[in-house]
């Protein structure tokens, strides 16, 4: 098991625990973000079957380097994935064995990601107990599990690594408000949007899987805890 972003995690985590030596420009926002994510391909041969539902659980880093702006940066744990059909059969390369989808039955992704975003954070100056926000940015997304569900074929939750790239990024864009409860706690709720630059899903040549570039989307309702 890769350890790395169980370390980094808990690093962030001891930081925010002894944040009193260090500078007052720096906050920090635990959140645990309901996803609704839907996959999407640049080509005619793939159709998207629908959403289905994810979730993102992290601790971000807020740095203001100036009253109202902050670079945004954490680490956390992403669930995403999403529901695709073929026109055409399609050979679906597993691990151990191959399976051969038919036309339009479903082929569901299960993804699961360490995300780390960079962004900058715009906010309002405080009125009364509210202040309203945005943040914009990149993500960078390392690979830690992929399977896929065929319903049709009664296969569900089948290791798909092969099927899908370990490296990915994407862009994001937040919008919501900070509800103080005390001058060093803050409830936190927004909305937003993700989107990946590159194809989650390999073309694999030796089975003749036609090319195209199929992207992840994902509404994010942010539900977090600042402090």
């Amino acid at each position: 098991m890769n350890l790395l972003p169980v370390k980094a995690m808990a690093i962030l985590v001891f930081v925010a625990f002894t944040r009193q030596s260090v500078a007052q420009e720096i906050k920090f926002l635990a959140h645990a973000d309901p996803l609704i994510t839907w996959m999407s391909s640049n080509s005619s041969d793939y159709s998207s079957q629908g959403a289905k539902a994810g979730f993102d659980l992290g601790l971000n880093v807020l740095y203001y380097f100036r009253e109202n702006f902050a670079a945004s940066t954490g680490v956390s744990f992403l669930a995403a994935g999403g529901r695709q059909s073929a026109i055409s059969d399609h050979l679906m390369v597993f691990n151990n064995f191959t399976e051969d989808v038919a036309p339009g039955e479903e082929m569901t992704y299960n993804l699961r990601y360490i995300n780390i975003p960079l962004g900058v954070r715009f906010q309002t100056t405080p009125s009364g107990a509210m202040t309203y926000f945005t943040d914009i940015g990149l993500d960078i997304r390392a690979l830690l599990k992929s399977t896929v569900d065929l319903p049709a074929d009664a296969i569900s939750d089948e290791n798909a690594k092969t099927e899908v790239y370990g490296l990915n990024a994407g862009w994001h864009v937040y919008i919501g408000l900070d509800y103080e409860l005390s001058m060093e706690t803050s409830l936190v709720a927004g909305l937003g949007f993700d989107r990946d630059f590159f194809d989650v899903t390999k073309d694999l040549k030796n089975v003749f899987q036609p090319e195209d570039r199929s992207t992840v989307s994902m509404v994010r309702f942010r539900l977090g805890l600042k402090f």
